[in-house]
């Protein structure tokens, strides 16, 4: 597994660091534990899905969905079952690769960061069983203490890019100081500005690009 001379290395999550996406891990287990929960996997796979699969998620789209996602809870209640979907569900899908590649990185001395459409607590839950310290992530909206949909700006697509900016400037970096590894074509903004692109389990649309740019490519599905 090449390591690259990189100080900071993004990683995306979903069918990156892991071999499905967070959400829809999320939905299969609230729907085993909740009836109500159809209502939510409907939304989703109305709604969210399609537009992600057209690289058209929206913020008004996702906070939608967080809104039925969560129905007002409070964050500790949040918190709580996001930690009980991470130890009987989300845990089990970690590519062991990236385990082996996020050491690599770390012996090297390079900065791992996790940006990912995730909201702060699942993403967070990832993050620490993989030795993450850094989470850039989308945030939950709170009005007094209960949960009302996502902050602005959106982790996605071109938003990521600002985000990623962001941090990098609080580091004192640019982003030619930067690898990133992801598997979407909606994360092709933050591809073209980083030092290093890796594509990872790409669909055909970003097999293509990585093709065409010569990007490197790993594949760890089986």
């Amino acid at each position: 597994m090449q390591v690259f001379p990189v100080k900071v290395v993004f990683f995306d999550l979903d069918d990156s660091l892991i071999n499905k996406d967070a959400n829809s891990l999320w939905i299969k287990w609230r729907v085993r534990r909740e009836r109500w929960a159809l209502v939510e996997a409907t939304l989703a796979l109305a709604s969210l899905y399609r537009a992600y699969k057209k690289g058209r998620v929206t913020h008004w789209r996702l906070s939608h969905y967080y809104k039925t996602r969560t129905r007002g809870m409070a964050l500790s209640t949040y918190q709580q079952r996001v930690d009980e979907f991470f130890q009987e569900r989300g845990h089990l899908h970690i590519y062991p690769q990236a385990m082996s590649l996020l050491f690599a990185y770390q012996r090297q001395g390079v900065m791992p960061v996790m940006i990912t459409g995730a909201d702060e607590y699942v993403a967070r839950a990832y993050a620490e069983s993989l030795g993450i310290e850094h989470v850039i992530s989308n945030r939950l909206k709170v009005v007094g203490d209960r949960i009302v949909g996502l902050q602005r700006p959106l982790c996605y697509g071109v938003g990521k890019v600002g985000l990623a900016r962001a941090f990098l400037r609080e580091q004192g970096l640019k982003f030619s100081d930067a690898a990133f590894y992801t598997d979407s074509h909606a994360d092709l903004p933050l591809l073209e500005k980083v030092g290093q692109p890796v594509v990872l389990n790409p669909n055909k649309h970003l097999r293509e690009a990585a093709i065409l740019n010569g990007w490197p490519s790993l594949d760890w599905r089986p």
